[in-house]
């Protein structure tokens, strides 16, 4: 077994173990825990735009289970994809509402694109799911 495969083994394990004795009330949380967040919440805004990311690039990246992941999400209510999408979506909106301000025509699509979406159907739906509107009524009703 190598080197990183012994090390990988041994943060799973420890994660294991951590997760048995993470409290079962998930309005509490631990230091370590809320540090382990703050680190996959970085993780999540460096890579958000990539639209291969998703929750188990997370749990590589931060060395966690993908398990353990979705327990500190599941303790503050949310998920690991809810997260990534969110960031997406406030991205499509910062870069809408750029569009609109500075007039530059810029394709809705390319906008998707660039905040991780690839497939446009699916940003259509996801925004409106959030914000109960299309993307396109932002550049016609700037805030």
């Amino acid at each position: 077994m190598s080197g990183l495969t012994k090390d990988h083994m041994r943060l799973a394990l420890l994660d294991l173990l951590g997760a048995l004795f993470v409290p079962s009330d998930p309005g509490h949380t631990s230091l370590h825990a809320d540090r382990l967040f703050a680190r996959i919440c970085g993780v999540i805004s460096e890579r958000f735009a990539d639209p291969d990311f998703g929750p188990a690039d997370v749990a590589v990246e931060t060395g966690l289970s993908l398990r353990y992941v979705q327990k500190l999400f599941t303790a503050r209510s949310s998920t690991c994809s809810r997260s990534i999408n969110s960031a997406r979506l406030e991205r499509a909106v910062f870069l809408l509402k750029r569009r609109s301000l500075m007039k530059t025509g810029q394709p809705i699509r390319e906008i998707a694109l660039a905040s991780g979406f690839a497939d446009y159907a699916h940003f259509n739906r996801t925004f409106r799911r959030k914000f109960g509107h299309y993307p396109s009524f932002l550049l016609q009703h700037p805030k």
